[in-house]
Formats: structure tokens, C-alpha cells, sequence
């Protein structure tokens, strides 16, 4: 799959450029020195990444179990010495890896200005999501992920396809490069995702003969062999095969842009009849090309939608030694830990088989005849060894004896769990991480324990989310220039994985509400999130909630539903579809859309409304009105009951004499007063309180009652 021509909008019109390769230039001397210029950065690109790709090869292989030098292992397979290969470097790898995958980093799309906004964001970012779901690009993140790692660099593309065989629509691809080493892109480049590269090389080798499948008009299609082409060989025909490149190439186009009175900014082949601009500049919009050729010809060229190199690099720790670039994965600091434990373990093994098995001493003259019977006594079972007598002077020789030694196996040991422990230093990673048992006690502690290994590796998973960020500025490019066509219909996803339709570059309705999206207007850019995937955060907003549930029950009441649908397993969703059903109105909202009110239904809330308004109003008076009554009987009962009070002292000092009968009038016209203070009071909050107050007049004393009168 290659590039496709991408669909061009000058207004309202659409233009389709053609999907026929470009013939070769007709001018001989001009096409010569382009493939010329071509096999140039070819060959630079090479020579400055040859160390790299070397140590990346090595780094690869002794991933891989080729971890014994080749000398050293050809001794001892010579001598059937142990020459074990105990591979640990896949399980620190995967544990880097694996980290990765279950905090994947994610695209978010936010507006900026001229026209953006945030619908049309979320509209950006469900389509980048499809893209990634239609792709499989977990793969190719996956993929180019683990070549860092391990050696230092990956790689992964973006491309475009036709949507089927009868459709001239275009879809947007993410595409894994599987061999990162089939991929040269320009040294010069000084920014650490390589976006500013202004060129590159992704290369295949074909076998002749399918070479001539592919292009049977091809000029090399006809050569039966490739010796007579010089210097080209080693590069460009290895092994016999023929190389084809695709070759990418910032060609900008220059224009002439023109400012106009109101602001708008037009080409200058467009600007209106009659209006003089306020100001003009030479400008270049920045392009790519992409060319198919081998070491002698072009085979198609075409003009790419987009205005970013579609291939993205992953890399592991980069490194600039005096203008040098260094680029290195895990592996690289662990090979010599790795070959220690090989050694160790090696020797360990042969320490203890052979310790059973000392070797024997003897005279030479006393095996003499018997010379095999002894030399295969430490490797058969023999039941009888025979030697001859022989004597020293007058003295008898003693028989053959087994030299016994202890073997250093406790030494050897010590050094295994020595290599064992540079193997973790080098890799950042300790038991913690591995899922061994440490002294920790607390869930806490070991979690801390944990996370220092995913610091220590974070370099990479860091790297990682530059490159997915360059990922996204090419999508948020290329995705107006491909998904253009007024009308057309592409599915979104959401972070929940959940996914609709909606319809582009035209208005549509969508539940009662008309939309529009436009993703030729509006500046937009890219962040990078990088955490737990939505199933991870699902899962453990299940565990909260049942946590939730058991010390507060009631939010079943208010929640239930919720809980119930982030739940995996069967019948989940439609539990959770009942238990919506359960609850208040209010919380049935759902995405917290409200759905058109038909007309009949408007008019009958109307009606309703002003009615419970009139009831409201009238049932307001009634209280009023008995809230005013009670307080006029309280006032009056209050009265009478003083009053009463009054009389019954004015009573029991008549009898008394007329000193005493002169101060109880004194006290009898204090309590008066108290009283005519008091009534005065209570008129007083009962107007604040009533919009049209009424005050109790109070009552006159009982009848035959007068006022008592001094002795």
C-alpha cells in the first residue's frame, strides 16, 4: 500500500488529481542527476547510522540468546564443557513493554482559534480514534515501542487507501513497519521526533523475478544480472536482489498571499476584482513528495496530501557524544551482566557434576596396558580397575587414588546472585517490579517499590508520547485534505469505546438538533495523555463504587445503574437499563440531551403551569389570612388575661390601708402602661408582616369593672 493523491478544495468545488504515476521527465540529464541527488542521501544516510544500526544488530541477536562469543563457545562445545544460555534480558524487557500497554498514551485534540471549537474538536478526536481502531495502530505502537527498547529505534507510517474497489473515498492509515532497519531518514534533522527531516528512505529487497512481476516495463526487468552496475551493488543489489525505495521529499510550493481590507488573507491568483490589498508576501506552503524507484529508474511519483513526513520514529535513550548520535535501548547496558550470569551459571553446573568425579593419581607404569579402562573411569561405570604392582626400591607403590577437592560451589554462587543483581542495576528493575516477595509489609510500600522501576524505565514510555504527538499532528493535517467531501459520513469513537455517526462539510440533524461540522476551518493542536486505558479506569471505578456501596448503600438508589453497566459480564448493560428506569425523572436524563417537545405537549404545560401558579397564589392568601387571625386572638386572649391579673391585685389593696392602697394605684398605672407599650408593639410587627395590616383594638375592661379609685 502506498500514498494515494489526495482530494484538493479550492470553494465549494472538488478536484481529484490524477491517480496515474507521473512519467519520468523527458529530460534525460535532469532525470540522471535526480536519481543521482537520490543515491547520495542514500548512501549519507547510511554511513552516519551504520555504528547505530551495527550495535542495534547485536543488541537485536544477543536479545534474541546469541550470547556467547563465538571463540569462546566453540572452545567449550570442543571440550563438552556447559555453554548455557539462561536468556533474563525478555523478562525486563516485557516488563517495560507491558507498563506501556496498560497506559497507552491517547491523542487530544483542542481548539485554538480562527473558527475552532470544542464540538468540532471532540469531533477531530472521535475521528483520530477511528482511525486508530480501523488501523490496528496498537500494533504498529506496540511494534516500534519494543524496537526502542530493546535497540534503540522503531518506526511506524502513516498512509492513505481507497475506501474500497467503487469508492473514490479516501481512508487514513497507521501501518507498522516491522523492519526498523529498512528505514533512512535525514541525518541532518535536529528535533527529536525527526519532524523536521526533509527527507527519507523506506527500502524492500525483491528477488528478480518478482522484481519483473511487479514492473515488467521496468528498465532493470530485462537485466539476467547486475555485476556491470559499479558502485551500486553493495547498496542497491545485496545478495543478488534488486532494491526498491520509496523516497519522501519536502518540496514546498511557493505563492504570493494578499491581505484584504477586512482581514481575510487570500492567494493572490484569487484576489477579488477591484479591491487593492493591504499588503502582500512571498510565501511556501510546506509539501512532500513521494517517489518508487530503484538505483536506474522512477517507477511512479506523486504529490502527498499532507504536509508532514508520514513516517514516525520511536526511540529508546538518545544520546549526542561530540556531535555523534548515539541511540540505545535496555539491552546495551545489560550484555555484560547477561554474559556474567552465563558464566556463573555455566560454571556452577560443571562445578557440581564434576565434583563426584575427581580425577585419579597414579605411577604411568601402573595403568601401562590398562590405559583406556582408566581413561574412561570418570565416565563409565566400571565395576573393576586393574593396575600393576609396582615398587620403589624395596618398597611397594600404593594403588591409584582419587585426588578429592572441594569445588568453590558456595563462591560461585555468591557470584551468581552477584550477576543477578547487576542484571536488575541495569535495567532499573528490582524484585518489587518482578513480583517477588521483599521485606515490605503494607500495600503501600510495595507499590512504592513498583513505581521505581517504572520511573526508572519512564525515559521510554516518555518518548513514546513525543512520538504519538507527531502522530497527531499529522492526522490533524491530513484529515480536512482527506475526509472532505460535503456529506460524507464517517463514524467517531468516544473514550468509552462507544461510537456514532455524523456527517461533514454539511449541515445534519442530530437528536433535534441541526450541527455542522468543518474541519477545513479553525486552528487546532494536539496534547498528549498518557494513563490507564479506559478498561483500566473502568475496572477500578467498579472496585471504588462497590467500596462506595458498602459503607453508604443508599447510592444504589441513586447510582445503581451506573455501577451496574461498568460491569463485565453478561446481562450488565440491561440490568442497568432497569435500574434507570427506577430512578427519579430528574436522573434519567441520560447524556444530558433533552429530546424535542412536540407542540400539543407544550401547550398542555402551559395550561398546567398557570394553573399551579393560580393554586400557589391562592393557597399564599389562605395561609395570609389564617396566620393573621390566629395573631389578633393571641393579642386579644393576652389582654384580657392581664387585665384580669390587674383587677385581682387593684382588689387585695383596697383592703389595705390608704398608704398601701396609693402605691398599688402607682403599680396599678405601671402595669397600664406596660400593657398599652406592649399592644403598641405587637400593631407594629403585625403591619411589617401583613401587606395590608389590621390591628386588634383592644377590649374594654368587663362590665361593671371601673378603674380603682384611692382610699
Amino acid at each position: 500500500m502506498f500514498p494515494l493523491p489526495p482530494r484538493r478544495r479550492s470553494g465549494a468545488h472538488v478536484t481529484v488529481e490524477a491517480s496515474a504515476p507521473a512519467a519520468p521527465p523527458s529530460d534525460r540529464v535532469r532525470h540522471d542527476a535526480f536519481l543521482r541527488k537520490v543515491k547520495e542521501r542514500f548512501q549519507l544516510a547510511a554511513e552516519a547510522e551504520s555504528e547505530i544500526r551495527q550495535e542495534a544488530l547485536e543488541d537485536l541477536d544477543f536479545y534474541l540468546g546469541k550470547q556467547w562469543p563465538a571463540s569462546i563457545e566453540s572452545d567449550r562445545l570442543a571440550d563438552q564443557r556447559p555453554c548455557l544460555t539462561i536468556n533474563r534480558l525478555p523478562q525486563f524487557i516485557k516488563q517495560i513493554t507491558n507498563s506501556q500497554r496498560e497506559n497507552r498514551p491517547a491523542i487530544q485534540v483542542n481548539p485554538v482559534g480562527d473558527g475552532a471549537d470544542q464540538d468540532t474538536a471532540e469531533i477531530y478526536q472521535g475521528l483520530t480514534r477511528h482511525i486508530e481502531i480501523n488501523s490496528a495502530a496498537d500494533v504498529a505502537y506496540d511494534t516500534a515501542f519494543e524496537h526502542a527498547v530493546i535497540f534503540g529505534f522503531g518506526y511506524f507510517r502513516v498512509l492513505t487507501e481507497y475506501q474500497d474497489e467503487r469508492s473514490f473515498d479516501q481512508e487514513i492509515l497507521i501501518e507498522s513497519i516491522q523492519n526498523p532497519f529498512t528505514v533512512y531518514l535525514d541525518p541532518t534533522a535536529q528535533k527529536r521526533d525527526r519532524s523536521d527531516a526533509k527527507w527519507g528512505f523506506i527500502v524492500g529487497d525483491l528477488l528478480p523475478d518478482d522484481y519483473k512481476a511487479q514492473y515488467p516495463h521496468s528498465e532493470l526487468a530485462s537485466l539476467d544480472e547486475f555485476s556491470s552496475l559499479g558502485d551500486e551493488g553493495p547498496l542497491w543489489f545485496p545478495g543478488g536482489k534488486i532494491r526498491v525505495a520509496e523516497y519522501f521529499e519536502y518540496e514546498p510550493e511557493k505563492a504570493t498571499i494578499c491581505e484584504l481590507p477586512d482581514g481575510s488573507v487570500v492567494d493572490q491568483a484569487d484576489l477579488p476584482a477591484g479591491v487593492e490589498p493591504v499588503q502582500t508576501r512571498e510565501t511556501e506552503r510546506p509539501r512532500f513528495h513521494w517517489y518508487k524507484l530503484n538505483a536506474r529508474e522512477v517507477l511512479d511519483e506523486r504529490v502527498l496530501a499532507g504536509r508532514y513526513l508520514p513516517v514516525i520514529g520511536v526511540y529508546g535513550e538518545e544520546i549526542n557524544v561530540n556531535g555523534k548520535r548515539v541511540l540505545r535501548g535496555v539491552v546495551r547496558n545489560q550484555r555484560d551482566p547477561q554474559r556474567q550470569y552465563n558464566y556463573m551459571r555455566s560454571a556452577l553446573v560443571e562445578s557440581i557434576a564434576l565434583a563426584p568425579k575427581a580425577p585419579y593419581v597414579a605411577e604411568e607404569s601402573q595403568i601401562e596396558g590398562h590405559e583406556q579402562e582408566w581413561k574412561n573411569a570418570n565416565v563409565r561405570a566400571v565395576a573393576v580397575l586393574k593396575y600393576k604392582a609396582k615398587t620403589a626400591g624395596n618398597n611397594l607403590l600404593p594403588p591409584p587414588q582419587r585426588n578429592f577437592g572441594e569445588a568453590p560451589i558456595q563462591a560461585i554462587a555468591v557470584a551468581v546472585a552477584q550477576a543477578d543483581n547487576d542484571l536488575k542495576a541495569t535495567a532499573g528493575i528490582y524484585d518489587a517490579s518482578l513480583g517477588e516477595r521483599g521485606p515490605e509489609q503494607s500495600g503501600k510500600a510495595i507499590l512504592a517499590r513498583q513505581k521505581q522501576g517504572d520511573v526508572a524505565n519512564f525515559n521510554f514510555t516518555d518518548n513514546l508520547a513525543r512520538s504519538i504527538k507527531y502522530l497527531g499532528k499529522v492526522l490533524l493535517d491530513l484529515e480536512p485534505k482527506i475526509y472532505d467531501r460535503p456529506g460524507r459520513v464517517v463514524r467517531i469513537v468516544r473514550p468509552d469505546e462507544t461510537h456514532e455517526t455524523v456527517t461533514l462539510n454539511a449541515p445534519f440533524v442530530q437528536k433535534g438538533l441541526q450541527k455542522f461540522y468543518d474541519l477545513s476551518t479553525g486552528r487546532y493542536d494536539v496534547t498528549v495523555s498518557v494513563g490507564p486505558s479506559y478498561q483500566s479506569k473502568r475496572q477500578e471505578a467498579v472496585a471504588s463504587m462497590v467500596q462506595l456501596t458498602q459503607s453508604y448503600p443508599q447510592i444504589m438508589q441513586i447510582a445503581g445503574d451506573l455501577m451496574v453497566r461498568n460491569m463485565d459480564w453478561p446481562g450488565a448493560s440491561e440490568i442497568a437499563d432497569r435500574l434507570k428506569k427506577t430512578l427519579p425523572p430528574a436522573l434519567q436524563e441520560g447524556d444530558g440531551q433533552q429530546m424535542p417537545i412536540p407542540p400539543q405537549v407544550q401547550t398542555q404545560l402551559a395550561q398546567l403551569t398557570a394553573m399551579n401558579q393560580q393554586l400557589t397564589a391562592a393557597l399564599n392568601a389562605a395561609t395570609e389570612d389564617i396566620k393573621t387571625k390566629r395573631l389578633e386572638l393571641e393579642s386579644r386572649e393576652r389582654i384580657a388575661a392581664m387585665q384580669a391579673q390587674a383587677s385581682i391585685v387593684a382588689a387585695e389593696l383596697r383592703a389595705k390601708s390608704s398608704d398601701a392602697q396609693a402605691l398599688a394605684k402607682l403599680d396599678y398605672e405601671s402595669i397600664q402602661h406596660r400593657l398599652e407599650l406592649l399592644h403598641e408593639a405587637e400593631q407594629i410587627g403585625h403591619e411589617q408582616e401583613m401587606a395590608q395590616p389590621s390591628a386588634a383594638e383592644p377590649q374594654p375592661p368587663p362590665a361593671g369593672q371601673t378603674e380603682p379609685q384611692a382610699a
